[in-house]
């Protein structure tokens, strides 16, 4: 797997220059897996993390998934008209 460097470091063992962006290891030769983890995670001795799988790399490059498309609104209907009051009915006379 090939790493990537995450910024600019000197690489303590090689006196190695690498710059963000650059291939870890630059020579391509194998890296203790001890080694790899300490500058993965940063438990090294800066306290840093200087490098990320570069499948990390590739995921991050690819376009995020569209969201679903809300279903169109279909033009709002007109709110329906209220019934009219009733109007009290007048009482009529009773008759005796």
């Amino acid at each position: 797997m090939k790493y990537i460097s995450c910024g600019t470091w000197r690489d303590l063992t090689d006196h190695h220059l690498y710059h963000e962006g650059d291939l870890f290891p630059f020579d391509g030769r194998e890296i203790p897996k001890d080694r790899l983890d300490s500058l993965l995670n940063g438990t090294n001795r800066a306290g840093l993390v200087l490098i990320r799988a570069e499948e990390d790399e590739v995921k991050a490059a690819k376009p995020a998934p569209e969201p679903e498309k809300a279903p169109e609104k279909a033009p709002e209907a007109k709110p329906a008209k209220k019934p009219a009051a009733k109007k009290p009915a007048a009482k009529k006379p009773v008759k005796k």
